[in-house]
């Protein structure tokens, strides 16, 4: 069984946010416990002896909350150890999914989380239907939303995606209805937070440095990043990774360099 864990990332209510993210992290059923174990060598390097600290990648950079104390080097060190823990992890154990949803009249609000709920579970099941398909790996999946805004209606979204499919067709290897947890309760949950945020980053202000460490962690397949979508409006050309690589397989487009170093733990 593969597991999803999903996060947002801008407001889709909010006209100063010009993009909505739905993004997070699917692991195979033994993986939880070994991401679960790199994330708390983070706390264990940084804040030893302390009760679990939530690793939210806002609070993080943004310093509010408990980091509102932590001096800013190592609240950056924090970030490269987590993002470096996400770049790290092997596939398929651990795969990256993520929709990003440019607002418009046509979608706003409700309908454009809906939309990224579509598209992620459209995505996640085409992903398990592969893993079938092409290794002869029959997998069920289940999708964990952390807890927020709309995840009472993400629930009925879901269920009826099961019961009546996606405009893409339907779902077919979900094991059960979705599930929902507090980010606090499971580090996934914060690895999942920590995507999306990176994604929010890079379309809305055109910034990679967070998501440089795992931009190929997304799904892929012959050079197409299957598991990364951007709504936009057609009209306008985009060179972003996820456009990039439908247009020539293999191209992360310009907004990143092609040139993705790894980047090492925080000192």
């Amino acid at each position: 069984m593969y597991l999803l864990y999903l996060d947002e990332s801008g407001n889709e209510n909010d006209a100063k946010d010009r993009h909505f993210i739905l993004a997070g992290a699917a692991v195979s059923e033994t993986k939880p416990y070994f991401v679960s174990r790199d994330i708390e060598a983070v706390q264990t390097k940084h804040f030893p002896g302390l009760p679990p600290v939530v690793f939210h990648a806002a609070d993080i950079r943004s310093g509010t909350g408990f980091w509102r104390k932590v001096e800013k080097e190592k609240r950056e060190a924090v970030v490269r150890d987590i993002t470096y823990v996400i770049g790290a992890q092997a596939a398929p154990g651990m795969v990256l999914f993520g929709a990003v949803i440019e607002k418009s009249d046509r979608l706003w609000g409700e309908k454009a989380v809906e939309y990224a709920t579509e598209q992620i579970c459209k995505r996640f099941d085409t992903f398990l239907v592969r893993k079938y398909q092409e290794e002869d790996d029959p997998q069920r999946g289940l999708v964990i939303f952390s807890e927020g805004r709309f995840h009472t209606r993400a629930r009925v979204w879901v269920q009826g995606f099961r019961e009546l499919g996606t405009q893409w067709g339907g779902l077919n290897n979900f094991a059960d209805i979705p599930y929902f947890a507090s980010m606090k309760e499971t580090r996934l949950l914060q690895v999942a937070d920590f995507v999306a945020h990176a994604l929010f980053l890079l379309y809305e202000r055109r910034d990679s440095s967070l998501i440089r460490s795992f931009l190929r962690r997304f799904q892929q397949k012959d050079g197409i990043l299957h598991g990364l979508v951007h709504y936009h409006d057609r009209r306008v050309a985009c060179d972003c990774p996820a456009c990039a690589s439908r247009a020539s397989s293999g191209s992360i487009g310009s907004w990143i360099s092609e040139q993705l170093p790894s980047i090492e733990p925080g000192a």
